[in-house]
């Protein structure tokens, strides 16, 4: 059960996000969902006209959880320098709770074309966020779209690490952005 309700396109969707994290995009089965979430095929074609309707609402969810979600949580910030910390402790906690979705986003999208486009139109959403906040650090647009890219590529490279990292070597990664 994911938080009380079942039948409910929300459940569908949060199940979705689970099942990437945990079992990949090839586990996007609805049977399979179907059992986890003790419901009939019919709850899911209730919600959903198709598989396809539910990757790419499913995607959107994504979108809407890990990158308007963030963004809104570090606008909460006071100054840019403080609204990329806030940004940088919401990476660095995804990584201590073990969240693979990203990696396996990113794997999914290597297999599908539409994916791929909404993938990368997010991480230009990202990365013009990025831009945004690292302009209000740095007054030199060499320093800012190269801190940009570092931090881009730290953030992917974390789920990509050959093992897990601790919170002391992931606050070391990002040290130079969390104060």
């Amino acid at each position: 059960m994911i938080n009380g309700e079942n039948d409910s396109q929300l459940a569908w969707l949060k199940m979705g996000i689970y099942t990437l994290d945990q079992l990949g995009f090839r586990a996007l089965k609805i049977k399979d969902m179907c059992e986890r979430l003790k419901v009939t095929k019919g709850s899911f074609y209730h919600w959903f006209k198709s598989k396809r309707e539910y990757e790419l609402q499913l995607l959107n969810y994504w979108k809407q959880r890990y990158t308007q979600g963030f963004i809104k949580n570090a606008e909460k910030g006071k100054n840019c320098k403080k609204k990329l910390a806030i940004l940088g402790e919401q990476c660095i906690e995804g990584a201590l709770n073990g969240n693979r979705l990203e990696f396996e986003i990113n794997a999914w999208s290597l297999q599908d074309e539409k994916v791929k486009s909404f993938v990368t139109s997010v991480y230009e959403q990202r990365h013009q966020y990025l831009i945004k906040l690292l302009s209000g650090i740095y007054k030199d647009p060499v320093e800012v779209k190269k801190h940009a890219l570092i931090l881009y590529a730290l953030v992917v490279g974390i789920d990509c690490f050959y093992r897990e990292l601790t919170r002391e070597e992931l606050d070391l990664m990002f040290s130079d952005y969390l104060h």
